[in-house]
């Protein structure tokens, strides 16, 4: 069953991830790793996991840097807010037009 990844949640990418570029061998390390850089405790980490709730932005950003020294690529795409252009003021002047 080949799903694109767009259409995958954040659990099936962090489970796909560690079943396809983690090797046998290295499973426990590199989920220590992943566990000790999120800092949340091993339940937590195997409830994102399975999709048992949601990951943090925090979290995936975590994950992604241990992803990145494990594997050479990330898990996650995190969406950087969009920050205002040149010229363009976040606040408003309080006028109508």
């Amino acid at each position: 069953m080949d799903k694109g990844n767009n259409t995958l949640t954040d659990g099936e990418k962090l489970r796909y991830w560690l079943d396809f570029s983690v090797c046998r061998g290295n499973f426990n390390n590199v989920v220590s790793r992943l566990v000790s850089a999120c800092m949340v405790s091993p339940t937590t980490f195997n409830n994102w996991r399975y999709g048992k709730c949601r990951i943090p932005a925090a979290a995936k950003r975590d994950m992604n840097k241990v992803a990145v020294e494990v594997s050479g690529k990330e898990i996650f795409t995190v969406v950087q807010p969009e920050a205002y252009s040149e010229g363009v003021s976040g606040v408003a002047s309080g006028e109508t037009i």
